[in-house]
C-alpha cells in the first residue's frame, strides 16, 4: 500500500478532503457521471492544493448489446468557452474492458457557435477512419471519457496496449494502461489505473472502494465526480 504517489499531487489537497456522492450505481448499467474541471495552481506547505474550476464534464452511458452507447458534453474555458459535444458507441473488449467502434465529435466555442469542428470516425478491421483519413490500429481503442467506465470493474492486474484518440480528434497509438495500484488516503484504500505512452503525460483514473471513478488527473487538470446518477 502506497501514499499518494508524486503523479498526483494535483489532486493531493481535493484527495485529503474530498466526499464522493451519496449514490452508487453499476457502471454498465444506464447512468451518468457529472465532474467538474479543476486546474491546480498551487500548493500550500501542509499539502492542500488551490485549484481553479475552469467547467464540467457530462458523460451518459446507455447499455447495448455487446457494448454501450455514450452522449458526452464536456464545457472548459480556454481561449473561449469551449464545447464538446459527442456520442460514442463501443464493443465489450476482453482487453481493456471496452473498444470504440464509431463517434461523432462537434467542438465549437460558445462565442461562434457558428464555426464547428465536426469529426466522424469508424473503426473497422483494425483500421480508424477518421473525417475520411484512415489510420492502422491492431490494439483496443478508447479515449478520456470511455476509460472511467471500462476500468471501472478491472481486478486482474493490467499492462496492455491500446490507442487513444484524445477528444476524439487526436490518435496515439503505442499507449499503455498500467494498474490497479492502490493508494491510502485518510484510512481509505483507493486504487488507480495508470495511463502512459508516447506523447502522453502520465493520466491517472482513481476509483473508491465502491469502484466509482472519483479522479481523473492529467497533469495540472484533474476531474472530480460531483454526482452520478441512473438514468
Amino acid at each position: 500500500m502506497n501514499a499518494i504517489p508524486a503523479e498526483l499531487n494535483a489532486i493531493a489537497g481535493q484527495l485529503q478532503n474530498y466526499d464522493a456522492p451519496n449514490q452508487t450505481v453499476q457502471l454498465d448499467s444506464d447512468c451518468k457521471l457529472t465532474y467538474e474541471i479543476l486546474q491546480w495552481t498551487g500548493t500550500h506547505p501542509d499539502g492542500l492544493t488551490d485549484d481553479r474550476p475552469i467547467g464540467t464534464v457530462e458523460i451518459s452511458r446507455y447499455n447495448k448489446e455487446n457494448g454501450a452507447e455514450y452522449q458526452i458534453v464536456e464545457k472548459r474555458n480556454g481561449g473561449g468557452r469551449e464545447i464538446y459535444e459527442a456520442t460514442v458507441t463501443t464493443t465489450r473488449d476482453e482487453r481493456i474492458g471496452e473498444s470504440i467502434q464509431n463517434w461523432k465529435l462537434d467542438w465549437y466555442q460558445a462565442e461562434t457557435p457558428d464555426k464547428r469542428l465536426l469529426i466522424n470516425g469508424t473503426v473497422r478491421d483494425a483500421t480508424i477512419e477518421m473525417n475520411k483519413k484512415h489510420l492502422s490500429a491492431d490494439t483496443p481503442i478508447s479515449c478520456q471519457w470511455i476509460l472511467p467506465f471500462a476500468l471501472a470493474d478491472r481486478d486482474t492486474p493490467l499492462n496492455e496496449a491500446f490507442t487513444t484518440i484524445d477528444e476524439l480528434t487526436y490518435c496515439k497509438i503505442d499507449q499503455l494502461l498500467h494498474g490497479p495500484e492502490q493508494i491510502e488516503v485518510r484510512g481509505q484504500s483507493l486504487f488507480s489505473f495508470r495511463h502512459t505512452g508516447y506523447g502522453t503525460l502520465p493520466i491517472h483514473y482513481v476509483f473508491d472502494p465502491q469502484r466509482r471513478p472519483v479522479f481523473v488527473t492529467f497533469t495540472l487538470l484533474s476531474w472530480i465526480l460531483r454526482d452520478i446518477e441512473r438514468i
